[in-house]
């Protein structure tokens, strides 16, 4: 968390704010989980062969009287196909509810909620210093109340680089989803994300990143639902970094420990 706020020179301020607002009387529900993710075909630009990378993600959620947040740090460590590196990558985001903010119930059909959503993405690599992005974003997000899904939301945000040498403004539209069911008795979610960002100015490509994950609940077959979840992860990643042909396409095996 130091670690987001140093290197976007305070911006996520705001985002900390809202959260310190969320005291325990004021808390509604919260998840934290750690992820571990292997994957052996990642792609980086100027390189041949393909990568081997191992993932280490911590998340954290809650809600609180007038929203939500969210954040997420990815340690990543390369293994095989370039030098070996370590680098973090993180996200942080809140949302207001405008339903809660006014006091009232805006839902009607499939439409649940509209929210004014903030957020940062920063990242640095330990071996290269000042090699991360930079991002700000801003804008809303639409909650939805769709058959079978516990979540499915869809963010309409700016999306502004900030890295002082490639710098530029576009969009970005986030569809997140979380579909919990059972097969033969076991329990199984899919869930994930898919990050749409247009093109910004002459250096950055029009980009799509996927991150669909289908996971187990491995503790829930000895009574101990809830905590430990293993699957797997399909990430596809099209012009990624905003680099025009470079694409990746890969599966990752997936390990999941749920406070």
């Amino acid at each position: 968390m130091k670690f987001l706020y140093r290197i976007t020179g305070g911006i996520v301020v705001s985002f900390w704010s809202l959260a310190g607002l969320a005291s325990d009387s004021w808390m509604k529900w919260s998840n934290t989980e750690v992820q571990y993710l292997h994957g052996d075909a990642f792609q980086a630009p100027y390189r041949a062969s393909d990568i081997s990378q191992s993932i280490i993600t911590f998340t954290h959620a809650h809600g609180w009287a007038l929203g939500r947040n969210f954040m997420f740090m990815d340690t990543l460590i390369t293994e095989a196909g370039q030098p070996a590196q370590t680098s973090v990558y993180g996200e942080a985001y809140s949302y207001i509810s405008l339903g809660k903010l006014l006091g009232k119930d805006l839902a009607f059909g499939i439409f649940k909620d509209l929210n004014a959503a903030i957020g940062v993405n920063a990242g640095e690599n330990f071996d290269s210093p000042k090699s991360g992005s930079r991002v700000v974003l801003y804008g809303a997000t639409i909650d939805f109340d769709l058959p079978g899904f516990k979540l499915f939301s869809v963010d309409f945000l700016r999306h502004n680089v900030l890295e002082p040498a490639a710098q530029g403004s576009s969009w970005q539209i986030t569809p997140v989803w979380k579909l919990p069911f059972e097969i033969a008795g076991t329990k199984w979610s899919l869930e994930g994300f898919a990050d749409f960002i247009g093109k910004k100015g002459p250096t950055f490509a029009r980009t799509a990143l996927a991150q669909p994950q289908l996971r187990l609940d491995l503790g829930d077959l000895w009574g101990r639902a809830n905590h430990l979840y293993v699957g797997i992860e399909y990430q596809y990643w099209h012009n990624k970094y905003g680099i025009k042909g470079l694409h990746e396409s890969l599966p990752q095996a997936l390990v999941i420990w749920k406070f």
